[in-house]
C-alpha cells in the first residue's frame, strides 16, 4: 500500500515537471517567431527618401514679335575730346582762386596763386651763395695766374742756374693746389646756380596757369584750401568740336562704317544736327553685345557737351521686335533704352535667364530688339527667383 502511493506521487510529479518544460518550450518558440518576424518587417521597411524641394509658382507673359518700322534709337550724349585735368604741380595754400566755373579763359591766363614766401626766401639765400662763390672763384683765379707767373719764373732762373730744383718744384705744387681749389669753387658755383634755377622752378609752380583755352567746367578748390601735389584743381573743355560716342547691338551694326552720317535728335524726336562715324571699336563688348562708335558732330546750333541726345540707325527692313511690360523686369530696375537687362523665360520646368537689348520704351511697355525669341514664356519678375529654379506656371 505505501509502495503504491509512493508511486502515484512519482507520477504526479513527473507529469507536472513535464507540462512545465512543454510551457517552456512554446513560450521560447514564440518568442523567436516573433522576433524574426520583426527583424524581416524591419529589413522589408524602404529608406524614407529626402522630400524633393518644391517648384516656384510663376505668372507667364508670351513673346510675341512685331515688325517695327522706323529708325532704331540709341541713347548718347555729346562730348568733347579735348579735356584739360588742371593739377596743383607742388604743396601749398592757395592765396586766390581767380576762375570760376563757366569762365572762358585763354591758354596761358592765370587761375590761382599758391603761397610762395618760403621758396623766396631761399631764393634770397640760394643767390647769396652763388655771389658768395663767384667771389671766391675770382680768387682763386687770380692766385692761379700769380702761381702760374711763379712758376713761370722759377724755371727760367733754374735754366740760368740760379734757383734749385727744388724751388722749382715747389712753384709747381703751389700752381696745382690752387687750380685745383680754384675748379672746386667753380663747380660749387654752378650747382648754387642751379639750386636757384630749381628755386625758381618752384615759384613758377606757385602760379597755375589755363594749359588750353576753353571753358572752366569744374572747380575743384577755394582760396585758403591746403593742396598737396597731383590734387585736381580745374577742370577746362573745349566746346568744339563735338563728339558723340554710342553702342549699337550687334543685329544693327551690319548698316554703320566709317563715314556713315547718323542723324541725332533731342529726348522729344526733334533733329538737331548730324554726325559722321569716324571710328568704329575693333571688337564687339561681349557684355553688352554691342560695337562701339565715335561720330564727329556736324551742324547744329547752342550745342553743349554733355547734351543727351539720341542717335538714328537705320534699320537694313522693317525689324522684329518685342513688346513687353514693365513688370517683367526687376522690380528695384529702371529699364533703359540703349541699354541691356536680364529676363527670366520658362525652359521646360525650370528658369533660364535671357540677356537683352532694350531699344525703346513707351509707358509701362518696353521694346525688346534682341536676346529673346518669340513664343518664350517671359516670367513676370519675382524677387526671389534666380536661373535653374524649379518652376511651376500658374
Amino acid at each position: 500500500m505505501i509502495k503504491l502511493m509512493l508511486w502515484d506521487r512519482y507520477l504526479n510529479h513527473t507529469r507536472t515537471l513535464a507540462f512545465l518544460l512543454c510551457a517552456l518550450a512554446c513560450a521560447l518558440c514564440a518568442g523567436c517567431s516573433a522576433s524574426s518576424k520583426t527583424k524581416t518587417a524591419n529589413a522589408a521597411a524602404p529608406t524614407a527618401s529626402p522630400v524633393a524641394a518644391s517648384p516656384i509658382s510663376v505668372n507667364v507673359i508670351e513673346a510675341r514679335s512685331a515688325s517695327v518700322g522706323g529708325d532704331l534709337l540709341i541713347p548718347a550724349a555729346l562730348a568733347v575730346e579735348q579735356t584739360a585735368l588742371v593739377l596743383a604741380q607742388r604743396d601749398g595754400i592757395l592765396l586766390q582762386v581767380q576762375a570760376n566755373e563757366g569762365q572762358r579763359v585763354a591758354q596761358g591766363q592765370v587761375l590761382a596763386r599758391l603761397n610762395d614766401d618760403d621758396e623766396r626766401a631761399q631764393l634770397r639765400q640760394a643767390e647769396l651763395e652763388v655771389q658768395r662763390l663767384q667771389l671766391e672763384e675770382g680768387q682763386y683765379k687770380a692766385l692761379v695766374q700769380v702761381n702760374r707767373n711763379e712758376l713761370e719764373r722759377e724755371q727760367q732762373l733754374a735754366k740760368e742756374g740760379i734757383t734749385s730744383k727744388a724751388q722749382v718744384e715747389h712753384a709747381q705744387y703751389q700752381l696745382d693746389a690752387s687750380s685745383g681749389e680754384y675748379e672746386k669753387t667753380r663747380l660749387a658755383t654752378k650747382a648754387a646756380q642751379a639750386r636757384v634755377e630749381a628755386v625758381k622752378l618752384e615759384i613758377a609752380k606757385s602760379v597755375v596757369t589755363a594749359p588750353r583755352a576753353g571753358v572752366i567746367t569744374h572747380r575743384y578748390v577755394s582760396a585758403g584750401t591746403g593742396i598737396v601735389k597731383n590734387d585736381k584743381l580745374f577742370e577746362i573743355e573745349q566746346l568744339e568740336p563735338l563728339t558723340v560716342k554710342f553702342q549699337v547691338p550687334q543685329t544693327g551694326a551690319s548698316v554703320l562704317g566709317v563715314g556713315r552720317v547718323v542723324s541725332l535728335s533731342l529726348p522729344d524726336n526733334r533733329l538737331i544736327a548730324a554726325a559722321r562715324i569716324r571710328r568704329v571699336d575693333p571688337v564687339a563688348d561681349a557684355t553688352s553685345s554691342t560695337f562701339g562708335y565715335l561720330a564727329d558732330v556736324i551742324g547744329g546750333a547752342g550745342l553743349k557737351p554733355g547734351l543727351s541726345v539720341n542717335v538714328h540707325i537705320p534699320r537694313a527692313s522693317a525689324a522684329a521686335s518685342i513688346w513687353l511690360p514693365r513688370s517683367v523686369f526687376p522690380i528695384d530696375s529702371e529699364p533703359r533704352a540703349g541699354a541691356s537687362a536680364t529676363l527670366f523665360v520658362v525652359d521646360g520646368d525650370r528658369c533660364a535667364a535671357r540677356d537683352v537689348w532694350i531699344n525703346s520704351t513707351a509707358g509701362d511697355q518696353v521694346e525688346i530688339s534682341s536676346g529673346l525669341a518669340a513664343g518664350e514664356r517671359v516670367i513676370i519678375y519675382p524677387a526671389a527667383l534666380k536661373a535653374g529654379d524649379a518652376v511651376q506656371v500658374n
